[in-house]
């Protein structure tokens, strides 16, 4: 009977002590990104591997996630495809004349992620040489171009 009420009081007793509190649940991803997210035009400082310049170029969106370009200076602009995998931007240039190397051409791959408003990631070219295809990694960083108003836009403002 003592061994009863012994072990009937120590089970009270861890029944009202006090609990530990559970971590509080993680909060949840955010929401993957969108065309719109990346929509508009981005300045972009592309870093290849194995060069001392880095190649400027200006990246052209709309919010629908058509009408991809890029565009080098002195050039005209390259049509791009777009997708969005996970939290990346994914793009795809047709291929063109390259800046870096006389009379070879070049495609370009990117994927990108939105960092505190900017544009981040890694690219890959695909040099078509006359001995073969040469591969040649980098960086790309972009920053928004600033949306300029005009008159005409101004009277959606007000």
């Amino acid at each position: 009977m003592r061994r009863l009420c012994g072990c009937s009081v120590l089970v009270l007793v861890l029944a009202c002590a006090p609990k530990t509190p559970e971590a509080p649940p993680a909060p949840p991803p955010p929401p993957p990104p969108t065309f719109a997210d990346f929509a508009g035009s981005w300045d972009a400082v592309n870093t290849l591997e194995g060069t001392v310049d880095p190649v400027l170029s200006r990246i052209n969106s709309t919010p629908a996630g058509g009408g991809w370009t890029m565009t080098l200076e002195s050039r005209e602009p390259v049509s791009m495809q777009a997708s969005i995998r996970g939290d990346s931007l994914i793009l795809l240039s047709e291929p063109y004349s390259s800046v870096l190397r006389k009379n070879v051409v070049v495609q370009v791959r990117t994927a990108a992620v939105l960092k505190d408003g900017v544009m981040e990631g890694r690219l890959v070219a695909t040099y078509n040489a006359p001995g073969g295809q040469e591969l040649v990694t980098g960086t790309l960083r972009a920053t928004r171009v600033p949306t300029r108003i005009t008159p005409s836009s101004a009277r959606f403002l007000s």
